[in-house]
Parts: structure tokens; C-alpha cells; sequence
């Protein structure tokens, strides 16, 4: 139904362009309390997206294999046409990024059996590993300034590329939506990426890309870590 949450959405304020945003336009408590107006189905489908959408885990990497069963069982379960390819465009970009820091730690493509990844474009970027942009940059024209970022240890850079393509796709997944169950949804996505660039520390940011980086050399073959260091 378009007009299901006409009063829900009414109530929630314009969120404005992301970069240019200094703080959130409402609080997580307030918006939470909104919430209460969902559907419980609707709530839960909300809550089951925000598994395989929250931010933090676009840079690990132990848990690739786990988080791509999710996707498969969570995704085609998805009663939201909008909020499943959303989520899909996600996991591909989160595939994108786990290849070019698995590449920039030096390591060689994943076997073909290796569940490491998710979407089209899995095979394509593992045959053009060698490539700089995985032979997608014309379905990821970030990927190379993404890969540039990542070589210069631009933590910043790296996050607001990143965070700017996924504005992108939820923006565009909203449109023709204003009142129904996606409306409500793809703001609370958007407002996920508001608050995390309104609130991002680039001192910690740098920090923890530093870690991710020791992480994937520490699991390196011994010889290739030798040879980086």
C-alpha cells in the first residue's frame, strides 16, 4: 500500500544532502519511537536487512563466507522488491572493497570454490585479479579511486567514496517511494549513512585501517609478509 505510512513519514524531517550534513536531523531514540508505527512484519524485515547493511561490516573480512550464506537465505526471502536489490547492490560493493584490501594485503585471487563473495560479479572480479579495476569499473566507476585511497592508507577517502556510492544506490532505490513500508525503510538506511558521516572520526578511522591491514598481512603466507615488510 503507497499511503500505508503517510503519518510515519510526515513525522520524520527531511534528511538533506549526507556530506553536508553536521549532525542528524533526529535522534536515534526519536526515530526508534517513530518506528513503533511499522507493521511487527515490516519491523522484522527492517531488522533482518540491517543484518547484511550495517556499515562495520564492509571491512571484515573472517566472517565473508558466513555473511554471503546469509545473504542467500535472507535476500530471496525479502517481501520488499526496492529494499532486496538494495541490499544486493550492498553485498556486491562489499564484495568489491573485501577484494581490493585481500589484493592490497597482497594476497592472489580466491579458488573457485571459495564462498568469499556475492552477486554477478564474483567471477569476473576473481579471473581479473590481476586487473586494476577487476574488469568492473564500468559497474563500479569508484572502484579505482577506491583502489588509490586504499595504496595511499586514505582512510578518510577510502570511507567517504564508500559512503557517498551507498547514498547513491539508496537515493535511487527511494525513488517513486514517498508513503509505504519502503519510503520508511530506505530513509532509515540513509539515515544509518547520515549519522555515520556526521559522527565518523578520521584519527579512529586511520587507526582501525591500520589494524585491517596488519590483519590481512598477519594472515598472509609467510613469504609474502616478509617480502611487504
Amino acid at each position: 500500500m503507497n499511503g500505508e505510512y503517510v503519518t510515519l513519514m510526515a513525522s520524520l524531517p527531511a534528511l538533506g544532502p549526507m556530506l553536508a550534513a553536521k549532525h542528524s536531523p533526529i535522534n536515534r531514540d526519536r526515530l526508534t519511537g517513530r518506528l513503533r508505527m511499522l507493521r511487527p512484519e515490516h519491523q522484522a524485515e527492517i531488522a533482518v536487512a540491517a543484518e547484511l547493511l550495517d556499515w562495520s561490516r564492509i571491512a571484515l573480512r573472517e566472517d565473508d563466507a558466513e555473511l554471503v550464506r546469509k545473504a542467500h537465505r535472507i535476500v530471496p526471502a525479502m517481501s520488499s522488491v526496492p529494499l532486496a536489490e538494495l541490499v544486493r547492490g550492498r553485498m556486491e560493493m562489499r564484495t568489491l572493497v573485501s577484494a581490493l584490501r585481500r589484493r592490497h594485503a597482497g594476497e592472489d585471487a580466491p579458488p573457485v570454490d571459495a564462498l568469499w563473495g556475492y552477486g554477478r560479479y564474483v567471477t569476473r572480479i576473481r579471473t581479473n585479479w590481476g586487473q586494476p579495476g577487476f574488469g568492473v569499473t564500468a559497474a563500479f566507476p569508484w572502484v579505482l579511486q577506491a583502489r588509490d585511497r586504499l595504496a595511499k592508507g586514505d582512510a578518510t577517502g577510502l570511507e567517504r567514496i564508500l559512503l557517498e556510492e551507498a547514498w547513491r544506490m539508496s537515493s535511487w532505490c527511494a525513488v517513486g517511494h514517498d508513503f509505504d513500508f519502503e519510503a520508511v525503510a530506505l530513509y532509515i538506511v540513509r539515515w544509518n549513512l547520515l549519522d555515520r558521516w556526521t559522527r565518523y572520526d578520521a584519527q579512529t578511522a586511520a587507526a582501525r585501517f591500520a589494524e585491517l591491514v596488519d590483519e590481512a598481512l598477519a594472515a598472509a603466507p609467510e613469504t609474502l609478509t616478509e617480502t611487504l615488510t
